[in-house]
């Protein structure tokens, strides 16, 4: 089983919706949010922990938001269960993928230039791959690598410790959506019709990815 909830967090900008919000989270994303002085950083760190309750909530997990833990490397996870997820967030989305087995989850927003230092999260065989490409596709394509490399991160847990610039999704001149890793063969699942703009990618060992993919949006925090 593995389910997708997302949303645009700029419904936040109604402060009825924000406060909903606030309340559904746990008290230590409240202060972090509290915290931020630039209202979107609040409103996706607000969104995500809100499409974390909700995924709890879906998985008869509600109640235990206070109970997740955090790992030696910053990821979160919830003890003696097999409720595994993964947040992510940029532009104005929010999203979280969560399953029965480990699960990462990034979402990327398609910027209209390439970010400085990109060769330093790419593999030679990436660089060429992305080198034979237009101007647009580059940007398209360089923000898929990094959807998919971040979301094996994630899965992984360990965060930047992993050398990604090691790991590649080109082989012979194209993308694949399987690599071996550390004696396990990973899977990916791209979402590119979901959102224009935005690159979506999910990893996980077991090959399997729901087509459960559902938006929150005013409606449904108003009326739950």
């Amino acid at each position: 089983m593995t389910k997708i909830l997302y949303m645009n967090v700029n419904l936040f900008e109604q402060e009825v919706l924000f406060e909903k919000g606030m309340s559904m989270v746990s008290a230590e994303r409240r202060e972090k949010i509290q915290k931020f002085k630039n209202p979107m950083t609040a409103r996706l760190s607000l969104g995500a922990g809100v499409l974390l309750k909700l995924a709890l909530e879906e998985s008869s997990l509600d109640g235990k938001m206070d109970q997740i833990e955090t790992g030696v490397h910053g990821k979160p996870y919830l003890k003696h269960t097999d409720f595994h997820f993964s947040l992510s967030h940029s532009g104005h989305y929010a999203i979280c993928a969560f399953s029965n087995a480990p699960i990462g989850a990034d979402l990327q927003q398609i910027k209209e230039t390439l970010p400085k230092r990109t060769t330093r999260i790419l593999s030679d065989s990436e660089k060429e791959y992305l080198e034979n490409l237009t101007d647009i596709e580059r940007v398209q394509a360089f923000y898929r690598l990094w959807a998919r490399k971040e979301s094996l991160i994630k899965w992984d847990g360990r965060g930047l410790h992993l050398p990604i610039e090691q790991l590649s999704f080109v082989q012979d001149g194209v993308l694949v959506d399987t690599i071996p890793f550390e004696g396990k063969l990973l899977y990916f699942r791209e979402y590119q019709d979901l959102l224009p703009q935005y690159a979506i990618c999910l990893c996980n060992e077991i090959g399997i990815f729901s087509k459960k993919i559902v938006e929150i949006t005013a409606k449904n925090l108003k009326n739950p």
